[in-house]
This record gives structure tokens, sequence and C-alpha cells, in this order.
């Protein structure tokens, strides 16, 4: 590798780290405030040091400033979910309209496609039951009829927090 790559390659490692290192110490904070601070960095940063160097860099990361709008969907989204599994528990005779569905997915490969798979069992009546061995369709288990449109506005939060236009696919 020549110097020039090899220098490209340490200043991404470097932003990870400081990324992920200031994403840990905000958790830290948060659940713990201050108390314990130096023993939350110390534990944040060799976390942040391990992540940065094993883990491979994959092209596409999440643009902070999108992720508030993105934590307010997925809350309100999960309150959504467990009202519809406490509904369906305290009331057996709600209808059900179990389906199995074929979505294609219109993300790229990688964290937003594997945000979208594991994100998907949160929406009301649905789950993620398989995804293609070539990546790009996702079939799901729905309790309530046709997923799609709420599959489709949860692609969206994703492709807006990852910065990606999905104009293209649609």
């Amino acid at each position: 590798m020549n110097s020039i790559a090899s220098n490209l390659v340490g200043q991404t490692t470097l932003r990870r780290t400081l990324s992920i290192l200031v994403a840990l110490l905000l958790v830290w904070l948060a659940l713990d405030g201050v108390a314990g601070f130096w023993v939350g960095f110390g534990f944040a940063l060799l976390a942040a040091v391990v992540g940065a160097t094993l883990i491979p860099a994959e092209g596409r990361f999440v643009r902070p400033a999108r992720l508030p709008a993105f934590a307010v969907f997925f809350v309100i989204e999960s309150f959504r979910g467990a009202i519809d599994v406490a509904q369906r528990a305290f009331r057996p005779r709600m209808g059900l309209d179990l389906q199995l569905v074929n979505y294609p997915i219109r993300l790229p490969a990688g964290k937003p496609r594997t945000l979208l798979v594991a994100v998907v069992s949160l929406l009301p009546g649905t789950l993620s039951a398989a995804l293609r061995a070539d990546g790009n369709c996702l079939l799901i288990h729905s309790l309530t009829g046709n997923p799609e449109p709420a599959v489709r506005s949860l692609e969206a939060q994703i492709a807006r927090l990852f910065a990606i236009d999905l104009t293209d696919g649609d």
C-alpha cells in the first residue's frame, strides 16, 4: 500500500474511532450522568478502538443530524407495534389477515439494508421472515394485511438517515 492510501486508511479509522467514541460517551452520559465519567471514557475508548479496527468500514454512514427524526419514527412505530401486540393478546377475536409478502428492497446492501431487515419486525403486525439469497427481496410475514406501505415508509426513513436517494427505484 502506498503512503497516500495508507494515510487515507489511517484517517478514516481515526474518524470512525472518534465517531464511535463520541456516540458511546453520549450513551454513557445519558444513562449514568457524569458519575464515573472516566470509567465510561476508558471503556468507550476501548470499544471505539476495537470497533473501528476490527469491523470493516462500509461506504455508507448515518448522518448524525438525521438521527433524531429516525429515533422519533422508531419510538413511535415501536409503541404502535407494542400496542398492536397487546390488543391481539387481550382481544383474541381481532381479525387477522395473514400474508407472506415479498418486498423488493430498494436500499443498497450493507448497513442500510441490515437496518431495514432488523427494524421491519418492530412495525405493527410484521416480521422479517427471510431474506432472499441475493439480498434484494425480503419475505415479510404480516398479521394485518399488506405491510408494503409501512415498510416503504420505513425504507424511506432509513434512506434519509443514510442520505440515500431512492427516487430512481420508484
